[in-house]
């Protein structure tokens, strides 16, 4: 094959259609590498998992090429059912997205360029690349990383050494995490200030016979989106552009706000807070001990007892890829900042023939790499790229 995408979350797949357009490329030339049952799997499970009811970003962030795409599913007789905007900017809903992202997975041919395994090592074969799977070799002449974050979320020391020692905890974007038994009998405890800790313990409180508290450091923080939008665009770019890498760093960590959430998802949650079994507890855990089963948790307002937590903490922020892309870079010499992402040009090129998108792109797109709208950047970085080759 000529292109083979490894990772198929919303970067991959949205990638692997832009490729499959352009007129010297056919869908036989392109492989999307993915270990789970389809694509968008893993973006499908988090989303269910946290009880996501509209999406954070416009309608106009999808993973099809024309931008009013999801309008016009929306018009169909497949979309109208599911047909739901919400102010500001016509975010979609949870579904209608779904639907839609599966009506062009399907329409475009995308899952039948679906390789489920994962990749382990990678060498070079003259003018290609040979990528080892669990299954065998892959040959391709370009790769493009499309690795997100989801194989890596965050666990507090404290939590770490609770589940150890056997304490009914878990992560709400692990594949073990099942709303239905987070949402049982007894007190439960949602860890996290961001929308996804105030999506879950929203969807959790759904439960009548559920107690729910949501332990935050801080007060809840509204905002629209986990970026300024100017960073899509020339407006904030073009001075990012003439920073250099250890500057770009220190500009994506302030411009990011990954513990907010928008307004009508912080109205919704105080709203809970009154009519349902759902409290806030604004604390820093101090301390916490698993005793007869019952989970203690010194907070610097007191004592919280919980017979299971949930932690929805974000993920680690290392790069991402662990031992494969760690082996890439030593083994292809390929150029880090001191904050372990890639150093990469205009054209997403690590090295020759190495592409990236998504979290390890960022330090070329900008704050807003790792979002949908990332994708759409990164796609039509590497268009240009690849048209003035």
């Amino acid at each position: 094959m000529k292109w083979l995408i490894i990772g198929g979350g919303i970067h991959g797949t949205y990638l692997a259609n832009l490729l499959m357009h352009q007129p010297d490329l056919t869908p036989e030339d392109i492989g999307v590498l993915d270990p789970h049952d389809t694509l968008l799997a893993a973006w499908n499970r988090m989303t269910t998992n946290c009880g996501m009811r509209f999406l954070r970003s416009p309608a106009t962030h999808h993973i099809d090429l024309p931008i009013l795409s999801i309008y016009r599913f929306a018009k169909t007789p497949e979309g109208q059912s599911l047909a739901d905007f919400i102010p500001p900017y016509n975010r979609p809903s949870l579904p209608l997205f779904r639907a839609h992202s599966a009506r062009v997975i399907a329409r475009k041919g995308i899952a039948q360029r679906h390789i489920q395994d994962r990749a382990l090592t990678m060498r070079r074969d003259g003018r290609r690349f040979i990528v080892e799977t669990t299954r065998g070799p892959l040959r391709t002449r370009r790769v493009l990383l499309a690795i997100g974050m989801s194989d890596q979320p965050c666990w507090p020391s404290w939590a770490n050494r609770l589940r150890r020692e056997g304490a009914p905890i878990t992560h709400v974007f692990e594949p073990t995490f099942h709303p239905q038994d987070a949402a049982a009998n007894g007190p439960t405890v949602v860890v996290g200030g961001g929308i996804t800790a105030a999506q879950t313990a929203l969807s959790l409180a759904t439960n009548p016979r559920a107690d729910v508290v949501l332990i935050a450091r801080r007060a809840l923080q509204e905002s629209q989106f986990d970026f300024n939008p100017c960073w899509i665009g020339p407006k904030c770019l073009r001075r990012f552009y003439q920073e250099d890498y250890d500057t770009r760093r220190t500009t994506i960590d302030k411009a990011r706000l990954p513990g907010s959430l928008p307004g009508e998802v912080l109205k919704a949650f105080e709203q809970a807070c009154i009519s349902t079994r759902l409290a806030f507890r604004p604390s820093a855990i101090r301390e916490a001990v698993l005793t007869n089963g019952t989970i203690r948790l010194r907070t610097e307002n007191g004592l919280i007892e919980a017979h299971r937590i949930v932690l929805a903490t974000g993920f680690r922020q290392e790069r991402p890829g662990g031992r494969f892309v760690d082996r890439l870079i030593k083994d292809f010499g390929l150029p880090c900042n001191p904050c372990g992402y890639p150093i990469v040009g205009k054209d997403l090129q690590w090295g020759e023939n190495i592409y990236v998108t998504g979290p390890l792109a960022e330090l070329q797109v900008g704050p807003c790499a790792r979002n949908i709208v990332g994708a759409r950047n990164a796609g039509r970085l590497l268009m240009a790229s690849l048209a003035a080759e």
